[in-house]
């Protein structure tokens, strides 16, 4: 089934009436903590920790909390033996993401805080107690002692593992923020969006291992921000001083060390324990699943169950959001932007599933990360494949600018779109049961998400794999700088071949499409394809 505009308008529709915005109840942490635990009967700390896992989709928490994001900056180098991908890279990858996710979440749990998600070498946490606006410093306080020891356990894994070792950069920011869940009670999807948890993963992005707090998060700590890095790096002394510190949460006063020390006991009790299936612990199979995607249920594949194959990695970005949020925040829209956002969100993932057959890994934040293959049950057809993963992100454009046309407020919002190719191992990392993390990983998927993040708003990109992947007419599209700009489902039809060309050569008309320099782009041919 391909992409059609009159079933796109009635997705949209049904989705914009499943949680319209008059439906939607924003109300702030406190009210909503208060209620879960009157209708749950949780103690407080169990309370904080849970709360926003099980948001309602008729809900929009406001957050006034510390944003802390981790970066396992080697993990790239982990993927790759002898300068390519491998099944026992990819399975080192694995066993290497499944170690630190749970040693994060040990200290999660240790610090009481709430896991947001865990994606490739990216950890999102939050704190958000103690409560109130003079707490602010305490939380970031929390926040400093959490991250120096999670640098000091990935440092001493590495030293006891060294099949783990790595650095790390952390990035911490605080401040207003909305929380939602659009997931399914299987594959829950907690999100922050606002500028603290955007600032935070900006500043864990860099090759630089260390810990950066934002200028308001420093200056909480009494810190003065860099002039020219516009934020704080703590030294290492200045963060083991940290370990040393009191902390005090809902159910304990400890050190950070001693909850270091506690965390770390449990991940290196699980890592000795013998790996096997029916201990629970990572013992990485590999099978290829035959396309499509669309019906791979994340349970039905446990780490001695996993996909690995080839297949066309997508990501696509809502370009402009953090501002457009932000201002729903200051102006009181806060019920509408998250309608939208639900909207978008859904329509895009519906695009993928049901138009090309894709599947889901997650959503992240506004952005939706997918995965899709054509071939057989051998084999991925990867020609097939990149003409498949084009016309989605054709059919993901389309389908956003009808979203800004039926949702008010959204004119200002752009989509930009990165598609990678590789092969690609797919499992459920199990550390929290229902809580596990779906995972993909692969030099593909990284680079999906770095060819998003070199386009505007208008634009789709192809990884080097995906160019050299696909069949000559899209590489002759994509010839400059492989960015094409405002491809959406029509301009992808003239691309292939399937319907005439709506311009006529001389009349003044252009092609719609552009490649990201329009003067250099060569003419199409739509009879050059293989």
């Amino acid at each position: 089934m391909a992409w059609n505009e009159d079933r796109a308008r009635a997705r949209i529709r049904d989705f914009i009436g499943s949680v319209p915005e008059g439906d939607i109840r924003v109300e702030d942490f406190q009210t909503f903590l208060t209620e879960a635990r009157m209708q749950k009967g949780a103690v407080a700390d169990a309370s904080v920790r849970a709360a926003l896992v099980d948001i309602p989709r008729n809900r929009a928490i406001t957050t006034d909390a510390v944003h802390v994001y981790a970066n396992l900056i080697d993990f790239n180098d982990v993927l790759i033996e002898a300068g390519r991908e491998t099944e026992a890279s990819h399975r080192r990858a694995l066993e290497f993401l499944h170690a630190h996710y749970r040693g994060c979440d040990e200290l999660i749990d240790e610090f009481e805080m709430q896991r947001v998600d865990f994606h490739g070498s990216r950890l999102h946490a939050v704190v958000l107690t103690p409560l109130g606006e003079e707490n602010e410093g305490e939380r970031v306080r929390i926040a400093v002692a959490f991250a120096a020891a999670f640098r000091e356990m990935v440092e001493r894994l590495g030293d006891d593992y060294p099949q783990f070792k790595t650095r790390v950069c952390i990035g911490v920011d605080t401040g207003p923020a909305v929380a939602i869940d659009s997931g399914r009670s299987d594959e829950r999807e907690p999100l922050f969006v606002g500028s603290p948890a955007n600032h935070a993963a900006k500043l864990a992005a860099g090759d630089n291992e260390g810990l950066n707090l934002s200028p308001r998060a420093g200056m909480l700590l009494g810190r003065t921000p860099d002039p020219l890095t516009k934020s704080v790096l703590l030294t290492e002394d200045t963060e083991r001083r940290r370990l040393d510190e009191e902390i005090i949460t809902a159910t304990m006063q400890r050190s950070g060390g001693e909850r270091l020390e506690k965390a770390y006991a449990s991940v290196v009790e699980s890592l000795q324990a013998q790996r096997t299936a029916d201990s629970g612990e990572p013992v990485f199979r590999f099978h290829h699943k035959e396309p499509p995607l669309k019906d791979l249920v994340y349970a039905e594949h446990p780490p001695s169950n996993a996909v690995r194959m080839d297949l066309a990695s997508i990501f696509a970005d809502v370009d402009n959001f953090t501002p457009y949020i932000d201002n729903a925040i200051a102006t009181g829209r806060i019920a509408e932007a998250v309608a939208n956002l639900h909207v978008i969100r859904a329509e895009m993932g519906a695009v993928l599933r049901d138009d090309f057959g894709g599947r889901k890994v997650r959503y992240i934040g506004d952005c939706i990360h997918g995965l899709l293959a054509e071939g057989d049950r051998h084999e991925t057809n990867a020609t097939a494949t990149m003409k498949k993963a084009v016309s989605t992100a054709a059919g993901l454009r389309s389908s956003f600018d009808l979203c800004r046309e039926m949702l008010p407020g959204t004119e200002g919002l752009g989509l930009a779109i990165g598609i990678d190719y590789g092969t690609t191992p797919i499992c459920r990392l199990g550390l929290r049961g229902a809580a596990s993390v779906r995972a993909a990983a692969s030099r593909a998927t990284c680079l999906s998400e770095t060819e998003q993040r070199r386009c505007d708003g208008t634009e789709t990109a192809l990884g080097e794999r995906a160019y050299g992947e696909s069949p000559a007419i899209i590489r002759e599209a994509f010839l400059i700088d492989r960015k094409v700009a405002n491809m959406d489902v029509d301009t992808a039809e003239v691309l292939f071949g399937t319907m005439p060309s709506p311009y006529v050569v001389g009349s003044g008309q252009t092609d719609p499409m552009r490649a990201h320099e329009p003067d250099a782009a060569p003419p199409m041919r739509a009879h050059d394809q293989r």
